[in-house]
């Protein structure tokens, strides 16, 4: 401020105090003679009107956080290790791990560059600075560090983080006296602007919809080991395979086979065919039945590209495995054929799905053929 002489009167002339001037300490005198007075943190002071009902908002966002990291990403992780997993358990110290680190920037990231959640979003609130804008990285790092003590789940649901919002004047936890900020109503932020918004709610949306289907196949993988599977005994009764409840039989498949079995959603298919060991010369063995098989079924496929056999065992039978890739009506399909040797019978257990959805089905379509068994035949 600066005095002038005007017809003998001194009068008092503002200046524009934003403008090409030095920071200092409120009271203190600037070189050029001009006092500048720090603007309140109108946060703050913003904050101090709320009531009870902030409370409540932020722990219902925090829930719809919590059931979304949880059950959708906590999902997608879970599933994605299993998908990796093609024998055994996923390991679980690693999923948890990512689980975490995933769940930390989850926070991290759309807290500290947008101020919003998936929760806060839904409730229209907003994390913010003195300034009323995005905390940034810095400060979302500081609260999202803290908030794994005040907010965990294991301390009450977070009650430490809902104690600190309802005993302090500014409605802030632990994470927001450290990082000096705010949780506000999105419509007392005048500055908000409706195309950053925009992008907020498309991307948020986004990140909803993927967890939700996520969700729903962590459930329905729940679901599957759940529920019983289901016995498929063949026609004749005297021998069986077991397949998930997603299983059902269809004997137009081939009418020939004693089992056929199929997963129509998922387009994957299974039959057993089976013959007395009378039909064949007592020399024959089982390395030369699965020969004639072989070339039987290569003799309807184009293109037909065989991988070398092995020699297993399935449920305690003798058997022999081989896979075989070919085209039917010009369509890629791999085969999973075992030929199995029991004491009056030869069997082929032949599963089928597209070429590119193979890798995912085979442990499945093996796990089904392990399951095969004879009857107990009763005999008078």
């Amino acid at each position: 401020m600066e005095f002038k002489l005007t017809s003998g009167v001194y009068h008092l002339e503002e200046h524009d105090l934003t403008k090409n001037q030095p920071t200092v300490a409120p009271g203190e005198y600037a070189a050029h003679g001009s006092y500048r007075r720090l603007e309140p943190d109108k946060m703050a002071v913003l904050s101090k009107t709320y009531g009870v009902s902030i409370f409540f908002r932020r722990w219902a966002a925090w829930m719809i956080d919590f059931i979304l990291i949880v059950f959708g990403y906590g999902g997608l992780v879970y599933f994605a290790a299993k998908q990796a997993a093609v024998v055994g358990t996923p390991n679980m110290g690693m999923v948890f791990g990512i689980f975490l680190i995933g769940s930390f920037c989850y926070y991290l990231l759309l807290e500290g560059l947008t101020g919003y959640t998936l929760g806060k979003f839904v409730l229209r609130i907003q994390v913010v600075n003195g300034e009323g804008r995005a905390p940034g990285i810095v400060k979302s790092l500081i609260r999202t560090l803290i908030q794994l003590v005040d907010m965990n789940p294991l301390l009450f649901w977070g009650l430490p983080a809902g104690i600190c919002v309802l005993a302090t004047p500014k409605k802030q936890r632990l994470g927001d006296m450290a990082a000096s900020t705010y949780v506000v109503k999105v419509r007392d932020l005048r500055a908000v602007r409706r195309k950053r918004t925009g992008i907020f709610a498309g991307a948020i949306i986004l990140m909803a919809t993927m967890s939700v289907i996520f969700a729903v196949s962590l459930i329905s993988s729940f679901i599957t080991q759940m529920v019983k599977p289901e016995v498929f005994v063949s026609k004749d009764d005297q021998f069986a395979v077991t397949a998930p409840w997603n299983w059902s039989r269809d004997d137009t498949m081939n009418e020939d086979a004693g089992i056929s079995i199929q997963n129509k959603l998922a387009e994957k298919y299974l039959i057993v065919l089976s013959e007395p060991k009378s039909d064949f010369d007592s020399s024959m063995t089982l390395r030369e039945y699965k020969q004639i098989v072989q070339d039987h079924i290569e003799s309807g496929l184009t293109n037909p590209q065989s991988r070398s056999a092995s020699d297993i065992v399935v449920n305690g039978y003798p058997a022999i495995e081989f896979t075989l890739k070919g085209e039917v009506e010009d369509v890629p399909i791999m085969y999973n054929v075992t030929m199995i040797e029991t004491p009056s019978h030869y069997h082929q257990v032949l599963a089928w799905t597209y070429a590119s959805r193979y890798g995912r089905a085979e442990k499945e379509l093996r796990k089904i053929r392990d399951s095969f068994r004879e009857m107990n035949i009763k005999t008078e």
